[in-house]
């Protein structure tokens, strides 16, 4: 009989346990939930949660671009030193290479530039900040249309839940292609840069959206 009651126990610990994760997770699309049945969970507190969130990941967004970027530059300075280093002069009849002032000048600070930009480690500050983003990001996403469903019945297609659908997608894309930029593909590089421009324009775009989401649950749900 006591196994039966822990079983039951059990069951009845899951069956609450993923109302309390998805209400925690994500977005509200009305201001009321529909019946209540998950008490505070669809308080005021816990409906602020998705707001929340989402602004964390849109600055986080942004920041991972900025990570990006300087490792970029990395690797661009690196082509540009070695350009330059094509244009020295060669070694004269004499066995002596000319000065060339103008190009060295331009290559040691080129060069102390990369170095300070390494000892950065932005390579691997972008990859983990990435991988943050991109688990986080997509979670809350998730979460969030299952746990508007379970709450009301239903989705709510409008610019939000489809801005939010296209951002996901962007975030997976511009994942998929990591593998083929670490093979140095610059096409692969270049799409992952234009993937998360746009993703970053489009979480911008729907912020008004947003806050008026925040807004009405502000107003229309208790504590």
């Amino acid at each position: 009989m006591s196994s039966e009651w822990n079983l039951l126990d059990e069951v009845a610990a899951g069956r609450l346990a993923l109302p309390v994760a998805l209400s925690l997770l994500l977005p509200v699309q009305e201001a009321m939930a529909a019946g209540g049945e998950y008490g505070l969970f669809e308080k005021k507190a816990a409906a602020l949660t998705h707001p929340v969130i989402m602004a964390s990941l849109f600055v986080a967004t942004g920041y991972a671009g900025y990570l990006g970027w300087q490792w970029r530059t990395v690797r661009t300075v690196g082509d540009e030193i070695s350009e330059l280093k094509k244009q020295l002069p060669a070694k004269n009849e004499e066995g002596v290479v000319p000065p060339a002032p103008e190009l060295e000048s331009q290559i040691e600070a080129l060069s102390a530039t990369r170095k300070e930009l390494v000892a950065g480690n932005y390579r691997e500050k972008h990859y983990n900040f990435g991988n943050l983003l991109l688990s986080l990001g997509v979670l809350t996403s998730v979460a969030g249309g299952m746990n508007t469903y379970l709450r009301v019945g239903k989705l709510f297609p409008g610019p939000h839940l489809f801005a939010g659908v296209g951002i996901t997608v962007l975030w997976a894309l511009a994942a998929a292609l990591v593998p083929y930029m670490q093979k140095g593909n610059t096409a692969a590089r270049n799409a992952h840069i234009a993937l998360n421009s746009v993703n970053l324009a489009l979480f911008a775009w729907q912020i008004p959206t947003g806050w008026e989401i925040t807004q009405k649950v502000w107003a229309g749900v208790s504590w």
